[in-house]
């Protein structure tokens, strides 16, 4: 009986663990921070800049254009820049180097999309990439997905992608974008108007204290048995 108890306590935390992971990203929901520039955040042959959104033509804004924040009261309008409109976060994962290098680490991303109405099919995208050092000349390589968006402004459409992390992987880059070409208006209307982006997410799994946990209740059980 004491273990089971014991096992079901470990267990209890371990799913508490969990169900709060961590969202590894700064400003999700760009509410409070500034934007850079993506050259800022990328800064080859630098090292990349941390926990700052790095955009090439995009402001965060309130509700508009019958577009509202999926959450809090703000989000990323994206606009043409010719081909990719992209914004960047650089994430510094050399706390996580030894859940990564065992080769059982699986990094998720994820973010809500939506478009002005005057669009017929915007095309959403997200993705990852990975690297050895904080500088760009050390990616390995990326995962990435894309979703063409309906025209339905009250509806925010959910992007994501998620893959194992290269053992090595000290920095990632997540990454959201639109298509350029598919952010023009209705033809004839030659006119290109915003994507928009809000609540992204990027999560690590399992997280090191899940596995902590994990490891001291399979302990616990070798030693009672042991005893007996």
């Amino acid at each position: 009986m004491k273990n089971l108890i014991l096992i079901s306590l470990f267990v209890c935390a371990a799913f508490i663990t969990v169900s709060a992971k961590a969202n590894l990203l700064v400003d999700p929901g760009f509410e409070s921070n500034p934007l850079t520039t993506d050259v800022a955040v990328i800064n080859t042959p630098n090292p990349m800049l941390p926990g700052v959104w790095g955009q090439e033509n995009s402001t965060i804004v309130g509700a508009e254009f019958t577009v509202t924040p999926a959450q809090g009261v703000k989000m990323l309008r994206m606009e043409n820049t010719g081909s990719y409109t992209q914004t960047f976060q650089a994430t510094d994962v050399t706390s996580y180097a030894a859940l990564i290098d065992s080769g059982g680490a699986t990094v998720g991303i994820n973010a809500l999309f939506n478009a002005n109405p005057k669009i017929a099919a915007a095309l959403g995208g997200i993705g990852v990439s990975f690297f050895t050092t904080s500088t760009y000349s050390s990616l390995t390589s990326s995962i990435s997905n894309t979703l063409t968006l309906d025209n339905a402004p009250g509806t925010w459409q959910s992007i994501s992608v998620s893959g194992a992390i290269p053992a090595g992987t000290r920095w990632l880059l997540s990454q959201v974008y639109f298509q350029d070409s598919t952010l023009q208006g209705v033809p004839p209307d030659p006119t290109y108007y915003g994507g928009y982006v809000d609540a992204a997410d990027l999560i690590i799994t399992p997280e090191p204290a899940t596995m902590v946990l994990l490891g001291i209740g399979a302990l616990s059980l070798m030693r009672k048995r042991t005893v007996r």
